[in-house]
Parts: structure tokens; sequence; C-alpha cells
């Protein structure tokens, strides 16, 4: 009986944690998409110095959680995500602003899938 105790209070234990990884991949990814959106929105209406701010400060979040993130997701995605930041500073040293506004956008969207991959729905309990 004891031995049961002992799963069940460890299941709760991996419940919990994974719960909590859910609410943080969300809370993490969240922000940097709407960031790296309004980037794009900031290009196209002609604001290009806050627009590279944006982005910049989109990459910095994004690295700053490189680590939590290395520990849950699957790191295809990442190299990918990591590989289309590197495109994107590219086009900001570059001037390229039209490719840069079509790169934030392809980043949000790989951003926040990234998120939402690890989120509690039913497509992913089956």
């Amino acid at each position: 009986m004891k031995r049961s105790w002992i799963g069940l209070a460890m299941l709760v234990v991996l419940l919990v944690i994974a719960l909590l990884v859910t609410w943080g991949m969300d809370r993490i990814h969240e922000p940097i998409a709407r960031e790296l959106e309004l980037a794009a929105d900031c290009t196209l209406t002609g604001q290009w110095e806050k627009a590279q701010i944006l982005a910049s400060s989109a990459g910095t979040e994004w690295e700053k959680w490189a680590h939590f993130r290395g520990c849950f997701a699957d790191h295809s995605p990442m190299e990918e995500v990591d590989a289309e930041f590197a495109r994107l500073m590219a086009y900001s040293a570059a001037g390229e602003e039209a490719e840069f506004a079509a790169s934030c956008s392809e980043l949000s969207k790989k951003v926040k899938a990234m998120g939402e991959a690890h989120g509690l729905s039913w497509w992913n309990v089956l």
C-alpha cells in the first residue's frame, strides 16, 4: 500500500511539472512572437529603426530562454528559428526592409508555433 502512495505522489509531481512547462513555454514564446509581428508592422509603416529595435529585443529574449527551451522542445524547429534570426539580422544590416518584414512575420509564426506545440490540447493527448 505504501508503494501505491509513493507512485501516486510521483505521478502528481510529474503532472505538476508538465503543467508548469506548458505554462512556461507559452509565457516565453507569446511575447517574442508579438514583438516580431509588431516589428513587421513597423517596417511596413516606415518605422524602420523601431522595427530593428523590436527584432533585436525579440532575438535577445529568444536567446535568453535557449537552455530552458532546449530541455523540453524538439531541436529541429529551434535550429530553424535560430537560422531565421540570423537571416533577419543580415536583412537588418543590409537595410532590406521588405525581406526583413517578411522574415519577421515568418519568424513570428514559427515562434508562436513553438509555444503552442507544448500547450495542453486534445490533439496532443491522442
